[in-house]
């Protein structure tokens, strides 16, 4: 008969399909998942914790550096003033002084600032931490219960697989290809018998159209359903 491989086919990968399903949908899986995500999010935390903490230590760096080079500068006017007899001169002087002075403490003041978002970013970046070692041991608990749980299946996930690839050889290369490209929208069964009495489609149930009730007038005969685009087929007696 020329449907009864791809409906043997069929039958056999919707096992393969209801195992999948199961995985899919298991506790066992949803943990996994969880468990994945918060360690993945843990890890993400961490590198932007990182990059944060380089930046303002960079930052911190560089205002420092700063600030001891205009104290420097500053100590350049150390006892100057005790030479100056013009008052004007004076003046500009302690006009220089007092601007260096100004900068310097404005620079410590924000030099503080980082300090404090450097400190809060390490407490941050410890408690993440902590949290990224609690995730890895759920994360491996999860995985190894996940693992077990598929384990389980995968002989007769092999099994199952091993029969398809033999029975695909027997099944025609158009009539394969039809089947899979349901299969891969879970459009499931995709090959259904077509009732010529009703001229509905076995699978959506809704009625065919006359144009393609025409393609299926014989037995061997097979034509896409429009509306749920599954295969529709003339049984062979």
């Amino acid at each position: 008969m020329k449907f009864d491989k791809i409906l043997q086919y069929q039958k056999v990968d919707q096992e393969l399909l209801a195992l999948e399903a199961e995985v899919a949908k298991s506790e066992a899986r949803q943990k996994y998942v969880l468990a994945k995500s918060k360690l993945d999010g843990a890890g993400t935390t961490i590198n932007k914790l990182k990059a944060e903490a380089s930046e303002l230590l960079a930052g911190y760096t560089a205002m420092k550096e700063k600030i001891d080079a205009l104290k420097a500068e500053l100590d350049e006017f150390d006892g100057i003033l005790d030479d100056v007899q013009d008052v004007g001169e004076a003046e500009h002087y302690l006009k220089i002084v007092s601007g260096i002075a100004d900068k310097i403490g404005a620079l410590e003041k924000e030099s503080h600032v980082a300090a404090s978002k450097i400190d809060q970013v390490n407490d941050l970046y410890k408690k993440t931490w902590d949290q990224g070692v609690k995730a890895t041991e759920n994360y491996n608990a999860a995985r190894t219960e996940y693992n077990a749980f598929v384990g389980e299946r995968q002989p007769r996930v092999l099994e199952i697989k091993k029969e398809l690839e033999s029975l695909k050889g027997e099944i025609s290369e158009s009539l394969m290809k039809a089947y899979l490209s349901l299969r891969a929208t879970k459009k499931m069964p995709a090959i259904v018998e077509y009732d010529s009495n009703k001229k509905m489609c076995g699978r959506c149930y809704m009625e065919v159209p006359n144009d393609t009730c025409s393609k299926l007038r014989n037995a061997g005969d097979y034509a896409e359903c429009p509306n749920c685009r599954g295969i529709l087929f003339v049984p062979e007696n």
